[in-house]
């Protein structure tokens, strides 16, 4: 792709191979993104660890609320990472794009804010969305050096109080704390482990495996 010919030096995005053709992406290799080309499992684009965004324009996403696929694209997405993002962009008013009744829409875009903790930003247009995804990866960044994984919210699922306490552990992110979390099932279950059994989880290398068995068996002084 051409835009990866060089490397710029701005905040880095993992735009999936199938947006590269939109003019997001080139946009926001105009802006001096760092962008990396991946096919991702959920979402569009995927920035740090905490962070994916999918993105529909009004029609799309009118499109697919006929057609009910919606809510199972958004909801893995949504259980994929601690800060989902629908994008709905375009200048069209979502309620007069389809004959359905303001209420069901109303209905679903609850849904999706409230039951599945997701965060709805709207974009005129591809032009505004890449500046959008380019300023959440600025901030992400510089977040993320103070920071490393440990958001400030005043709630957090069990489920992700699990992740993040096993991802403040040394070379281990939130990917691998669920990979080890998914595997064994609880935290104590990860701290009892043997190295071995913990590097026979796919995903998790020796050395990784190394340093959770000996941080947890390490006497304080």
């Amino acid at each position: 792709a051409s835009f990866l010919e060089f490397a710029p030096t701005g905040p880095a995005i993992t735009v999936d191979d199938r947006e590269t053709s939109s003019r997001v992406a080139g946009h926001l290799h105009e802006l001096g993104a760092s962008i990396t080309l991946e096919r991702l499992e959920f979402g569009d684009y995927a920035i740090g660890d905490r962070i994916l965004v999918e993105r529909k324009t009004v029609q799309d996403f009118m499109n697919t609320l006929v057609e009910r696929d919606l809510f199972g694209q958004i909801r893995a997405m949504a259980d994929a990472v601690p800060r989902p993002i629908l994008i709905i962009e375009g200048p069209d008013d979502i309620y007069t794009v389809r004959n359905i009744h303001p209420n069901a829409i109303r209905g679903t875009l609850a849904a999706i804010t409230v039951d599945m903790g997701v965060t709805l930003i709207r974009t005129r247009d591809a032009d505004d969305t890449a500046e959008m995804l380019y300023v959440l990866a600025q901030r992400e960044g510089s977040e993320r050096g103070e920071r490393k994984v440990h958001p400030k919210k005043s709630y957090r699922s069990v489920r992700e109080e699990q992740e993040y306490a096993l991802a403040a552990f040394p070379n281990i992110g939130l990917r691998s704390a669920r990979l080890l979390l998914e595997h064994f099932g609880s935290l104590k279950a990860i701290i009892d482990a043997d190295a071995e059994e913990l590097a026979s989880v796919h995903g998790i290398g020796e050395k990784t495996a190394r340093g959770i068995w000996d941080l947890a068996r390490r006497p304080y002084r």
